[in-house]
């Protein structure tokens, strides 16, 4: 493994919480996030609707999320301890006044679950909330496949 993607595994097990929780990543985990957050933010410009800021404890809350769902075999909005999305959030230290959470399984590129969600009208309105400010995003391996978490919020 080259050593820039050695440390971006690492920050993103680290990221993910417990080392006793299991957590498989795509080899391009890094790439595919940041991927989908300039992919999000190109459909929100081209909608008028302003960018949003990609914020480090909504990434923290994403990826527990994507890895819970890894570990656990599971695809559910609902995660550990029956946490949902506003609960995951608060556990990563944001104090959020709202949010939403979009969730997907089995796309191989941001440019492909973005285009899902595009084509979905919860999904898409989570996407074009204009009171929305910060995103965060998470991906990890449920059965060989991504699944992906991305959470929008505003404080």
């Amino acid at each position: 493994m080259r050593p820039l993607a050695a440390i971006l595994c690492a920050a993103l097990i680290a990221i993910a919480g417990s080392a006793s929780v299991a957590c498989d990543l795509p080899s391009n985990a890094a790439a595919l996030m940041a991927d989908a957050g300039r992919a999000v933010n190109t459909e929100r410009e081209n909608g008028g609707v302003k960018a949003l800021r990609r914020d480090a404890r909504l990434d923290r809350a994403a990826q527990r999320h994507a890895c819970w769902m890894s570990s656990s075999q599971r695809f559910s909005h609902e995660g550990a301890g029956r946490s949902q999305p506003f609960d995951r959030i608060a556990s990563a230290g944001y104090t959020a006044r709202l949010s939403s959470e979009n969730i997907a399984h089995g796309q191989g590129s941001a440019a492909e679950v973005v285009k899902d969600w595009m084509t979905s009208g919860g999904h898409r309105s989570n996407i074009m909330r204009a009171d929305a400010v910060d995103y965060g995003v998470g991906v990890a391996l449920l059965r060989s496949r991504p699944v992906w978490v991305m959470l929008y919020a505003a404080q």
